[in-house]
């Protein structure tokens, strides 16, 4: 046995130094070579360095050849490559340090050749190094710095990288609705671009793991539309690699799986199987979890649990804590359904040792129902080894009849003695009861308390929107807000300074009590402004500056939509500050208003906002909205969508503004179907008649 292993140290020996001999040999021959020549050779050194050893000493070199050698023959393209190779070998590899260390030079040298497409991809490297390495803080203020430099030079690749870095910081900090609203306006910002970046494919599939950790699989399978697109385009320009066809795939199968169409599920996972790329580990172990659960979800429990046990083997030195969780779930629920309750116990056990932080409560409660199905199967065995003992009484009894009158007396000592622990335990269980009952007692006072308190809240908050209108012949304006929540975090106002018309919609990110507080400010801010006789674009900018100061530690934003209105002349100025598009109608059709991408109030001090007009909008209702209108959801997670709102706008006839404000909102209840409103609604609508 040993000679068989120092054979195979050999041939291993000399495989090595055969390429190590190969890169030798051409770096003998490139002092004869043209310049071109030069530069495939330095490729080649790179790739046999890659292909055949571990040795980063080397392969780092081996890129700082190609860069230097791409430099001497002033090879703008060839060293541009180069130096985004090495930021992207320190990235993959996890070479976190020497990718701080290095990342800012390169960006220099992109910044200085103006090659703004290379530097924006560059810093979002940086920036998603320092979030995978759990640096939250430090990569959201690279973002940030991102952005705002993306917006200096109106660079929509930036702008949408910069989303992208913030889709992945609110993820690792579990807000998945502000890693949604990230995901989706990097797409937006991607789907502008001439020639898509490489890490488009990326945003689609960090989206789709976050729609599916929410339950959302029809939103998954509508993501899986654009993201095929995207893929198409990919493989005609060649770019397509075969791991992002792998993880749209395994999004299909998500969606299947948790949409119950487990004969599609099944197909297309030995489909993926097939298709995987060598050396992806991670994608084969993602097949084993999916393949498991797909078995669990046919009620195959054995074979869910075998394909769960390969699962876990690949899993024993992860420091994935998501993933850990994840199989270690999957693995107590087929255990629940072999009755195997002890050991599914001692799993959510793991589960809340490893991070209680992610799904706590799920995971209590789980544990709680396992520790009570276990006791369950305790106490069944302890009464089956006392009916054994009892069997065994009588048999003796039978044998030994002199001391049955002895066992009598004894049985009914015991009795007397089981009777009174039993009225002492429940004398003890009737205290305790009684002392439970006072503390819920408490508690209900307590939550009536806070329901009261939360009514007073929402009354104030509704006293803070107008409810009167302005009584002229010439205007017609209307506005309605109604909370998701006791509380909520949309806004509308308006100030009328003798013939102009200042109104303002928004919307706050999250919702309840500290939406309504963030609600609270914008909406004195604006009425302040705006009496100053301020044009939109510089209350926009003001408001940003007073709400993203450092008192803004939760990162909250408001969209919002500002417009001045001429009631003499119809003209319209107004700034978007990434609200919704509002929709104008004119001669009985409607359609949304082009706008300038302006970002969210109260991200990023320092802020110029772009404000805009319409020459006239006489007797062209302008509608303005939040998105509780175009995003209601019914029982099935459908939206309303923005094709439904601008139909109703276009058919039915304007009778008023009041009238189309509550013909919407109609239509938004029966749309739901009893469904729990999803997020606040908030409505304006004008019209100035000549």
């Amino acid at each position: 046995m040993r000679s068989v292993l120092t054979i195979i140290s050999l041939l291993f020996l000399s495989s090595v130094a055969l390429f190590a001999s190969d890169i030798d040999d051409i770096r003998a021959q490139i002092p004869s070579m043209s310049d071109a020549e030069r530069l495939k050779a330095y490729g080649s050194i790179y790739t046999l360095s890659m292909t055949t050893t571990d040795d980063t000493d080397l392969q780092v070199h081996s890129i700082y050849d190609m860069i230097n050698e791409a430099a001497r023959q002033e090879n703008l393209n060839e060293e541009v490559a180069s130096r985004m190779t090495l930021i992207r070998y320190f990235y993959n590899y996890d070479l976190n340090d020497s990718l701080y260390a290095h990342a800012h030079e390169q960006m220099s040298f992109m910044r200085g050749h103006k090659l703004w497409d290379s530097y924006y991809e560059l810093w979002s490297i940086l920036a998603n190094g320092y979030a995978y390495n759990g640096m939250n803080n430090t990569a959201l203020q690279e973002a940030q710095g991102m952005f705002q430099d993306a917006m200096t030079h109106n660079n929509n690749l930036g702008l949408g990288l910069a989303y992208y870095v913030m889709g992945n910081v609110y993820n690792n900090m579990n807000n998945t609705d502000e890693a949604i609203n990230a995901y989706k306006e990097s797409i937006r910002f991607t789907e502008k671009l001439d020639t898509l970046p490489l890490s488009a494919p990326d945003v689609y599939s960090y989206l789709g793991d976050v729609y599916a950790a929410q339950k959302k699989f029809s939103e998954l399978r509508d993501l899986l539309v654009p993201w095929k697109k995207l893929l198409d385009t990919f493989e005609k320009e060649g770019k397509g690699r075969p791991e992002n066809w792998a993880y749209y795939n395994l999004a299909r199968v998500q969606a299947d799986l948790g949409l119950n169409n487990l004969d599609d599920a099944e197909q297309l996972l030995e489909n993926v199987l097939d298709s995987l790329p060598e050396g992806a580990d991670f994608l084969h172990q993602s097949v084993l979890y999916y393949k498991a659960q797909l078995r669990l979800q046919q009620q195959r429990y054995l074979e869910a649990l075998f394909l769960n046990t390969q699962r876990m083997q690949f899993m024993m030195d992860s420091d994935d804590k998501s993933v850990l969780i994840d199989v270690r779930r999957q693995r107590a629920e087929i255990m629940k359904h072999l009755g195997r309750f002890e050991e599914a116990a001692e799993l959510y056990r793991q589960m809340y040792v490893i991070n209680d932080s992610i799904n706590t409560h799920d995971t209590k409660h789980q544990l709680a129902e396992m520790n009570a199905q276990f006791r369950v199967g305790q106490i069944e065995k302890e009464q089956a080894e006392a009916k054994m003992r009892n069997l065994i009484i009588i048999a003796t009894i039978i044998v030994l009849s002199l001391v049955i009158f002895i066992y009598f007396r004894v049985r009914s000592a015991r009795r007397l003695s089981k009777a009174h622990k039993e009225l002492e335990r429940t004398h003890s269980e009737l205290e305790v009861a009684y002392d439970q009952l006072e503390k819920a007692t408490e508690e209900r006072e307590k939550l009536a308390a806070i329901e009261k308190d939360l009514q007073t809240a929402r009354n104030i908050q509704m006293s803070m929107v107008p409810a009167t209108f302005p009584d002229r012949k010439d205007l017609d304006l209307y506005a309605a807000m109604t909370p998701a929540k006791e509380v909520g975090g949309d806004l509308y106002g308006y100030l009328l300074l003798n013939d102009k018309l200042y109104f303002a919609l928004g919307d706050v990110s999250g919702k309840g009590v500290p939406a309504s507080l963030f609600m609270a400010q914008a909406t004195r801010l604006f009425r302040t402004l705006a009496s100053q006789n301020m044009m939109p674009a510089e209350i926009a900018m003001r408001i940003n500056d007073a709400l993203s100061g450092e008192d803004n530690e939760n990162g909250m934003f408001v969209t919002m939509f500002i417009g001045l209105l001429d009631l003499n002349t119809g003209h319209l100025d107004f700034c978007n500050a990434g609200h919704n598009p509002p929709v104008l109608i004119s001669d009985g059709k409607a359609e949304f208003i082009e706008m300038q991408s302006n970002a969210p109030i109260g991200l990023w001090q320092g802020m110029e906002y772009e404000g805009e007009e319409l020459e006239n909008i006489t007797n062209k209702p302008l509608f303005v909205y939040s998105d509780g209108l175009n995003e209601a959801e019914n029982r099935q997670q459908e939206q309303f969508s923005d094709e439904r709102l601008l139909e109703l706008l276009s058919t039915r006839p304007f009778e008023s503004s009041k009238a189309t404000i509550e013909m919407l909102r109609a239509e938004v209840e029966k749309h739901r179907d009893g469904a729990d409103p999803n997020d606040d609604l908030t409505m304006l609508c004008v019209k100035l008649t000549k």
